[in-house]
């Protein structure tokens, strides 16, 4: 959500390379509120426990890209889903359909955990042109947005299994 509770869709980019467990971001002309260090530190957390791999030796380069006119502020966790999604298919060097958003706050044990302003976010995932919106199965999720289909999941694991298999259908 924005600072006008409007959802947003930012690209975000992902690249590896030597290091020693570094995290940079590039903003790219966004305003995000202080807690972004932390929101990247906990989806790659959760994204090496998920994998299995250690970032001990890597150095992490975020780069958000920047919407064409104006400057956007996140608030919310909500956003941290999305993030160790785009994390974990970075590490796998997978790619993601822009047609399959999530939004979710992970916990610890890659459960998601319930968010807020559902339809804003539906609504701003159509009009971005997506068909699929994965949200925490814990959230109000009885939203309805005419070529947009709502699908609750329980974790992480869940939102990851899923995209896989809409993927080998797609294919």
């Amino acid at each position: 959500m924005d600072a006008a509770n409007s959802g947003l869709i930012i690209a975000t980019n992902f690249e590896f390379s030597d290091g020693n467990g570094e995290l940079f971001v590039n903003l790219n002309g966004i305003e995000i509120r202080h807690d972004l260090q932390r929101v990247l530190d906990e989806a790659r957390q959760t994204a090496t426990r998920l994998t299995g791999r250690s970032l001990g030796d890597t150095a992490t380069h975020v780069s958000f890209v920047s919407p064409e006119t104006g400057t956007l502020t996140f608030r919310g966790k909500s956003w941290e889903a999305g993030l160790t999604v785009a994390f974990i298919a970075s590490l796998r060097q997978q790619s993601l359909s822009s047609e399959t958003l999530i939004t979710g706050i992970v916990a610890d044990d890659g459960k998601l955990l319930p968010v807020g302003g559902i339809k804003a976010k539906a609504r701003s995932a159509r009009a971005f042109g997506a068909t699929e919106l994965i949200v925490p199965s814990d959230t109000d999720s009885d939203v309805t947005i005419e070529g947009l289909r709502v699908t609750p999941v329980e974790s992480i694991s869940d939102a990851l299994s899923h995209l896989a298999q809409t993927q080998r259908s797609e294919q």
